[in-house]
C-alpha cells in the first residue's frame, strides 16, 4: 500500500509540474528561411517580448489575441526578405497582433503569404499577410479557422512605384 501510495505521489507531482509548465507562457519566435514551390527564398523573423511594467494597458478592442484584459507579450520584430530583397511591413500593421503560437509561409496564386495564428479561445485569430511583388501587400484578420474575414487592410508601397514599373497597378 505504502509503495502504491509513493507512486500516486510522484504520479501526481510530475502531472502538476506539466501543467506548471504548460501555464508559464513565454513569447513566440519564428526565425527561418523557407524555401517556396516557385524556389522563393523567404527569410522570416517574427519575435515577441514580454510586456514591460506599465507599458501594456488593458485590451477590450484593437488588440488580436485578447478577449480583455492586459496582454502577456507584444511584438517586437517582424521582418520579412524575399530572394535576399527586404519587404516592408510598417510597424502599425503588426503591433495589434498579440500571443502568437505558430508562423506558416506558403504561395497561392503566384503570392507569398505569411499566416500567423495566436491568441486563444474567444480571442483565437488568424493574420495572413499577402505579399504581392514587392509593391505591397494585404492584411486580412480573421478567427481561428478562417471562415469570415473580420478586417481586410490593403497597403500600397509608393516608394517602389518608382523603382519597378510593374507596381503601377498596385498590388500584383
Amino acid at each position: 500500500m505504502k509503495l502504491l501510495f509513493l507512486g500516486f505521489a510522484v504520479t501526481l507531482s510530475l502531472a502538476s509540474s506539466g501543467v506548471l509548465a504548460q501555464t508559464q507562457m513565454i513569447p513566440f519566435v519564428h526565425e527561418k528561411i523557407s524555401v517556396l514551390p516557385s524556389g522563393k527564398r523567404v527569410a522570416v523573423s517574427f519575435r515577441e517580448r514580454p510586456c514591460k511594467s506599465g507599458e501594456c494597458r488593458e485590451a477590450d478592442a484593437g488588440v488580436w489575441g485578447m478577449d480583455g484584459g492586459i496582454p502577456r507579450f507584444v511584438t517586437e520584430v517582424f521582418l520579412v526578405s524575399i530572394d535576399g530583397s527586404e519587404f516592408i511591413i510598417p510597424r502599425k500593421f503588426y503591433q495589434d497582433l498579440t500571443n502568437a503560437y505558430q508562423l506558416n509561409i506558403f504561395e497561392q496564386n503566384a503570392r507569398v503569404i505569411i499566416e500567423l495564428k495566436g491568441g486563444e479561445a474567444a480571442g483565437a485569430y488568424t493574420a495572413r499577410f499577402k505579399l504581392g511583388g514587392m509593391c505591397g501587400f494585404e492584411r486580412e484578420v480573421c478567427g481561428e479557422v478562417c471562415k469570415e474575414i473580420w478586417e481586410r487592410t490593403a497597403w500600397y508601397n509608393s516608394f517602389a512605384y518608382e523603382a519597378d514599373p510593374r507596381c503601377e497597378s498596385g498590388i500584383q
